[in-house]
């Protein structure tokens, strides 16, 4: 869509005197022909790119004028877009982007992120293979797949590229950890997170002046299905990359800790392209996100900012990141410098003040108050709080180094939500009495103890629930309409959604092929997890198995290997062990021994943490003892409830 931005600034508004608008439409090569890409699986529409059409309106009274502009400058056409010649970046097509670097004077390419869906994903590189068909008269080959980090927007479309690639030698690489990190966001807390990214990125929301008008750091996620393929290259440190692409000089910058636990920046010298990975985008990040995560070093995220500059500063013409639009240096100006230095001074302003005001016994609520921020950083576009805020943030970081207790006795030992709410509205006079308060702090715009009053009655199961949950829906609304950072508008807002319309269950799929690419110790914790402690610690006598698997991936191939898995005072925990080929037990005292290939025993666990337990004499599997020890560690697994209340008790 083509777009115009004001240029004026408020005293506290965003300085929008900037080339954002010129360089988020900057070198589109080829647009996205059909906007609609459907799932593989269900038929259902996984990603629409005209969703956003109403953006080019003007800003209607029901969202933040600043945050629309944003909205609108994620939301230009999507399609192919050129960074320099030789690097491509695909945009639109989902909450990340995916980036094509050329291997100067082949007919080679690798691929950088491949968004979150299979199905994005694929999309994408057929649009770059039309492009590049169409001006070098033949496909390009495909020789690597480089993931910059461990989120799921930025790998979970791996499979496509797998199957388009056609190359069985296909070169996956990624920085140090990444599987590690990625299965602990994504599987180990997934159901938690999943559910609450359906409230940050407004997944249930209609796509409106009203509703969900993006994130912040793009439109939103795509729905389709996601899967894991694991690196077969580590990046273990800084420099050019070994072993390398051959004819494609990459310099690495790991950057462990920033964004991602695991992340790393690459530096293009042929083309002067600086790869910032997701470490500076054109917004505040998070420094600890809402749906959940571990909680980012803000200080480490400052000095890996400035040790880029350091490094590559000087010999970048262009920075591009994987997501949102590059910053191009433009008519002998350093845009690139001023880009990035401003994006390391306010992670470290916001680090250090959090500390100081620690230091001095502010609790995270009042930091979130009273810190100020300076404003020829903090009004600057590409670090506005359209997706991490300044508020949130600093609870982030007093978290890092104070942990949840702010120090207060009485917010050591709480009441649960449901007793302490009820306490408060029987103290308060009654549920009639809070209402009319409530009705009273809404109509004097104090919509924030509004909210937390109504919160209070509705947890409190009162009489006059339908009341409380029509009023904080209003209060809601008005807090997330007239808020600046998209994920507080898209929380507020689908909050107000499910007091109205009961929860909504999350919609992405993870692919169950994807647990082909975890070790024997993450494949178990996927039951591990899952295993209803309580019930689980009643069980009498031992329960103890050894898994046999001939063809378990590894480095160099695959290798036979062995691992002991026991159920012991509630808990699942395991350990490596040798291999020992059938009928022999490794261990008289194992209970149970399973012969297996790596496929058949993925198939096993998979369908057991998916709450289906099944016999092990339904696989081709040899056994030898008690094969009713699985049978007893399946009894309790309890799946997530992928529509858990958060809004309700």
């Amino acid at each position: 869509m083509p777009l115009n931005s004001s240029t004026s600034a408020t005293s506290d508004g965003p300085d929008l005197n900037n080339h954002d608008f010129e360089f988020a439409q900057r070198g589109l090569v080829q647009p996205l022909n059909d906007p609609i890409i459907f799932s593989d699986t269900t038929k259902e529409v996984v990603w629409d790119a005209q969703a956003y059409n109403f953006l080019e309106e003007d800003c209607p009274p029901t969202a933040n004028k600043s945050l629309w502009r944003q909205g609108q400058l994620c939301s230009v056409t999507a399609g192919l877009y050129f960074v320099v010649e030789g690097i491509y970046q695909i945009r639109g097509l989902d909450l990340a982007n995916m980036s094509i670097v050329q291997v100067p004077n082949t007919n080679k390419i690798i691929i950088v992120d491949c968004l979150t869906s299979v199905e994005t994903a694929r999309k994408a590189i057929e649009l770059y293979q039309e492009y590049h068909e169409s001006r070098f008269g033949t496909k390009p080959e495909i020789c690597a797949l480089f993931y910059t980090h461990c989120h799921a927007d930025h790998f979970g479309g791996a499979q496509a590229v797998i199957d388009l690639a056609n190359n069985k030698h296909l070169r996956i690489i990624g920085p140090e950890g990444f599987l590690k990190h990625a299965v602990s966001e994504n599987i180990y807390a997934g159901g938690a997170m999943t559910r609450r990214a359906i409230y940050m990125y407004g997944e249930a929301l209609d796509k409106s002046p009203t509703g969900q008008i993006g994130c912040g750091l793009g439109q939103a996620v795509s729905v389709g299905t996601s899967s894991v393929v694991a690196p077969n290259q580590s990046i273990t440190e800084d420099g050019v990359l070994k072993p390398g692409i051959e004819g494609l000089e990459i310099i690495c910058q790991l950057t462990p800790g920033t964004e991602a636990p695991a992340e790393v920046n690459f530096f293009f010298p042929f083309y002067s392209a600086l790869c910032m990975a997701e470490n500076a985008t054109h917004t505040l990040h998070n420094i600890q996100t809402l749906r959940g995560a571990p909680v980012r070093d803000a200080r480490i995220w400052s000095r890996y900012l400035d040790e880029s500059i350091s490094l590559f500063g000087e010999k970048t013409e262009v920075v591009f990141s994987t997501h949102h639009w590059p910053t191009w240096n433009e008519n002998g100006e350093n845009l690139v410098g001023t880009y990035l230095s401003e994006q390391r001074d306010f992670y470290g302003y916001l680090h250090n003040e959090t500390l100081r005001l620690l230091n001095n016994g502010s609790t995270p609520a009042e930091i979130a108050e009273e810190i100020q921020t300076p404003p020829n950083i903090s009004l600057q576009t590409h670090i506005r709080g359209y997706y991490g805020s300044v508020s949130h943030n600093v609870k982030a970081i007093y978290d890092k180094y104070m942990g949840w207790y702010d120090g207060n006795p009485a917010n050591l030992w709480p009441l649960p939500p449901v007793e302490e709410a009820t306490q408060l509205v029987q103290c308060m006079g009654g549920s009639d009495a809070v209402l009319k308060l409530a009705r009273e702090y809404q109509a004097g715009q104090n919509l924030r103890f509004a909210a937390t009053l109504l919160n209070k009655l509705i947890f409190s199961n009162s009489s006059n629930q339908d009341a409380a949950k029509e009023l904080l829906a209003e209060v809601y609304k008005e807090l997330g309409h007239g808020a600046e950072n998209a994920t507080w508008r898209n929380v507020y807002l689908s909050g107000a959604y499910e007091l109205q319309n009961g929860p909504q269950p999350a919609a992405n799929a993870m692919d169950p092929g994807s647990l082909m690419a975890l070790t024997f110790d993450q494949l178990f914790d996927t039951v591990a997890v899952r295993v209803k402690g309580p019930d689980a610690y009643k069980h009498n006598g031992p329960v103890t198995i050894d898994f046999m698997v001939e063809d378990m991936p590894h480095k160099l191939g695959t290798t036979k290997a062995g691992w002991h898995l026991r159920l012991s005072n509630g808990v699942v925990t395991g350990h490596g062990v040798a291999y020992n080929a059938p009928p022999e037990p490794r261990d008289e005292k194992v209970r149970l021994t399973v012969w297996s290939d790596h496929k058949t025993l993925v198939t096993i666990v998979a369908t057991a943490a998916a709450g289906k337990p099944s016999k092990l004499d339904q696989y081709s599997v040899v056994t030898v003892g008690e094969t009713k020890d699985w049978d007893v560690i399946t009894s309790f697994i309890q799946v997530p409830n992928p529509a858990f209340n958060i809004v309700t008790p």
